[in-house]
């Protein structure tokens, strides 16, 4: 997914630090996997998060600077970077051990996602309010949740949403049930490495997915990692709060646009735009 990333001499050598860092080949991941590898959180996860550091560095050197930042699940580690509060290569180490932590809570084919179109979140909830193995994961926007459970309990779950007045109940393509109670133990296990990171207060502001604000200080950043592996994240609240932080334009950096096309739902008259890869970086111009 970043193989034209690592043309450039200095990102290229930033993948061979933060492999040594992480113990894992940055390389062969953004150059050589496969769907099928890329899907185990595992390697998703470093890759990830190295493709988004390297597009905010490639949009630093054309002096586009963010003002404010937020990230979707692992994609917070991208904004802490980016703002300062830790080294792309702890943040590599750091979602390297996160993968684990994850994988090893939900064994593989025991658990999944599923996207609710059509529904508001007020309903999701009500029309899950007796189903013991299925929660809301992802409050994406108003007409966009992502739910997560065993896959008997979504088996379960999807007429009932369908009831409700979804208009589809997509299944997803994900590992595990992220960000929903069956996360904890990933987040226990997840803690020790936090703590042991060397946290920096964000230069910028950055607005968490667990409490959709701003972190305050350094300190805090360790629990509110912990409890977003397991607690929903309140992305539409997250977009309303750089919006009231004065942003009006929103720049995605990954390797694809899941969260521009949400833009046109949660801020219609802000400027949203995607940057996938070098050229698109280089082309982006500041306000």
């Amino acid at each position: 997914m970043g193989a034209e990333l690592l043309e450039d001499p200095e990102i290229a050598a930033l993948a061979d630090r933060c492999s040594d860092a992480a113990a894992i080949d940055l390389r062969r991941l953004l150059t050589d996997a496969d769907d099928d590898e890329l899907r185990l959180t595992t390697n998703a996860q470093p890759a990830l998060l190295f493709v988004g550091v390297a597009l905010a560095r490639l949009l630093a050197d054309q002096g586009v600077r963010p003002a404010a930042a937020a990230g979707h699940s692992v994609g917070e580690y991208t904004a802490l970077c980016v703002a300062g509060a830790l080294t792309p290569e702890d943040a590599v180490r750091l979602v390297v051990e996160r993968g684990r932590a994850m994988a090893a809570a939900a064994p593989p084919g025991t658990t999944s996602m599923a996207a609710v179109i059509g529904l508001a979140p007020e309903a999701v909830e009500t029309a899950l309010v007796d189903e013991t193995d299925v929660w809301p994961a992802n409050y994406n926007t108003p007409s966009q949740t992502v739910v997560g459970g065993t896959i008997a309990g979504l088996e379960r779950a999807g007429p009932r949403l369908r009831d409700a007045g979804a208009r589809r109940v997509l299944p997803l393509n994900v590992a595990a049930a992220f960000h929903t109670p069956l996360m904890e133990p990933a987040g226990a296990s997840l803690r020790g490495a936090l703590d042991a990171a060397d946290w920096r207060e964000p230069g910028i502001p950055v607005v968490a997915n667990y409490t959709a604000e701003p972190y305050r200080d350094a300190v805090g950043i360790p629990e509110v990692l912990e409890r977003q592996l397991s607690g929903t994240v309140r992305w539409a609240d997250c977009v309303r709060r750089l919006r009231e932080l004065g942003c009006d334009r929103f720049v995605e950096v990954g390797p694809k646009r899941a969260l521009t096309g949400m833009m046109r739902e949660l801020a219609p008259d802000a400027v949203a735009e995607a940057v996938s890869g070098p050229q698109a970086a280089r082309a982006l111009q500041p306000t």
